[in-house]
């Protein structure tokens, strides 16, 4: 599904955008039963906008959702950058509210490889909280010189390389409705800006398959120190989809534990 193109410039830059990946109708789905999954996790109270909320597992919590994962223009996506034996690691819902701080952690050099799936259902811009990305920073480097936003930092003193985190030199990945965001895991990326009424994001992370000792150990680790990443959900085990069993059944035979969802 992916170009040649694209995929030198994911690998390369650690990021592209699919513009109109979906149809308007097709978003406006995603939005709706969006809706009803952060309203069913607020036990139907409004959401008061003061912090992110955040719902994971996500897809598997509504019919249109739980299925687009088996959809050509999601399954080829994991297909065409890490293979055909790729994993889903998790799927999550946020309405974000205000920044988020500069991450992406350094990979070693038999990280696996990851992509995460980003689907705004409204239009971002770089004042509106887009997604910012650096281009690059996700190759190993030795002096790591992005070290200083490696890490989640909050503080209003904080001043990376003499400057706000926000004038820091980045891509702004400004989307439509429809568009969809790749990008390497290991890519630093944050977003400033944004209303505080909630920013809906809605993503799945899809990882290489572990083949050395190394490799699943790193898988390993995530599952143990994580609540819900790298834990396959009951309705994905058993689905009536052979691609959807297939993307978990590698977390289930590692022994990981399941989620009843």
């Amino acid at each position: 599904m992916l170009t040649p193109e694209q995929m030198a410039h994911f690998h390369t830059f650690g990021y592209v955008v699919l513009r109109q990946h979906f149809t308007l109708d097709e978003i406006t789905i995603m939005q709706r039963e969006s809706d009803e999954i952060y309203e069913e996790d607020r036990d139907g109270r409004p959401f008061d906008g003061e912090e992110t909320q955040y719902v994971q597992p996500f897809f598997e919590r509504k019919p249109f959702l739980s299925v687009l994962l088996d959809d050509d223009r999601i399954y080829d996506i994991g297909v065409d950058l890490l293979g055909p034996d790729f994993m889903l690691v998790g799927t999550e819902g946020r309405l974000r509210v205000g920044p988020t701080a500069w991450h992406g952690g350094l990979p070693s050099a038999d990280a696996l490889r990851t992509v995460k799936i980003n689907i705004y259902p409204d239009p971002l811009t770089k004042e509106t909280g887009a997604l910012r990305v650096i281009p690059g920073s996700h190759h190993i480097a030795s002096p790591d010189l992005w070290e200083p936003l490696r890490t989640l930092n909050y503080s209003p003193d904080f001043r990376p390389f003499d400057m706000a985190p926000q004038d820091v030199p980045s891509v702004p990945l400004e989307v439509e409705p429809g568009d969809v965001v790749l990008f390497q895991e290991y890519t630093l990326h944050s977003s400033f800006g944004g209303a505080g009424t909630g920013r809906n994001q809605i993503s799945t992370s899809f990882y290489a398959d572990p083949k050395s000792e190394e490799e699943v150990r790193e898988i390993t680790d995530l599952h143990n120190r994580a609540h819900w990443s790298a834990h396959p959900t009951e309705s994905n085990i058993n689905s009536d989809r052979p691609r959807i069993r297939r993307m978990v059944s590698r977390l289930v035979e590692l022994g990981f534990e399941h989620l009843p969802v």
